[in-house]
């Protein structure tokens, strides 16, 4: 039997990662503090790893053990398939996870990685160079809007918050449906077209600074390769006059 009915909102999604996200901070300050009690050198190397290795385990243990999370416990929900009849896969959830907190670093790795084997090609035309890396420093540029777009359209229509919710199919439904927060719509809503504007309006700012920056490069190129250089003899003679 479908549990679409019962389907999470907007109210209860959000008091659930706020939730989780409190007990995170508690083990990313934890591990923090393991870590610089064993080497202050590591800390300063690796303490912005704690936050990633938080997250991981605190939802990995919940997944493996077949537990709902201390944030989905407190509102009452849990997680289902994409066809609201079963709990997903614990594969699929792991790998929801691992997309969630890490997929934004591994694109931009792998666009920077792209970026630096285009330079050291010798059979891509200089030309073919130029435009591939304009083209993923233009998909470098919007990556971190895509969050914030999928942001305001889970405040518009509910649904999924993560956008690794969204592509593993994994979707909450509410356990004590009668307690679903139903006044507080039309107030996420007016939130996520603001959000949404918001988010246009920088996106257009951004392009076209980057637009300006790319034009006066492109003249400063176009000078330097234009100007003749200076001779030493002319300017001996000018200073004899």
């Amino acid at each position: 039997m479908s549990l679409y009915h019962a389907h999470a909102g907007q109210a209860e999604i959000i008091r659930t990662i706020q939730k989780d996200q409190s007990y995170i901070d508690e083990i990313r300050g934890q591990l923090s503090e393991i870590l610089l009690l064993v080497s202050q050198r590591n800390w300063f190397k690796y303490q912005h790893l704690c936050k990633l290795i938080a997250e991981i385990l605190y939802h990995h243990y919940a997944i493996v053990n077949n537990l709902q999370t201390l944030g989905e416990e407190y509102t009452g929900i849990i997680q289902v398939d994409s066809n609201y009849v079963m709990l997903p896969n614990k594969a699929l959830q792991i790998f929801a996870i691992l997309l969630e907190y890490g997929g934004e670093h591994v694109v931009d790795r792998i666009l920077t990685r792209l970026q630096t084997e285009i330079d050291r090609s010798e059979e891509i035309l200089p030309e073919a160079k130029e435009n591939l890396n304009r083209m993923l420093d233009g998909l470098k540029f919007i990556v971190p809007y895509v969050r914030g777009f999928h942001t305001s359209l889970f405040y518009i229509y509910s649904g999924k918050y993560h956008i690794s919710k969204r592509l593993t199919g994994i979707n909450y439904v509410l356990i004590r449906n009668w307690l679903k927060e139903n006044h507080s719509i039309y107030g996420f809503r007016i939130l996520g077209v603001v959000t949404l504007l918001q988010l246009v309006l920088s996106l257009i700012v951004k392009m076209v600074e980057q637009r300006k920056n790319s034009k006066a490069d492109a003249a400063n190129a176009a000078v330097k390769r234009v100007a003749p250089p200076a001779s030493g003899g002319e300017n001996r003679n000018y200073s004899s006059e």
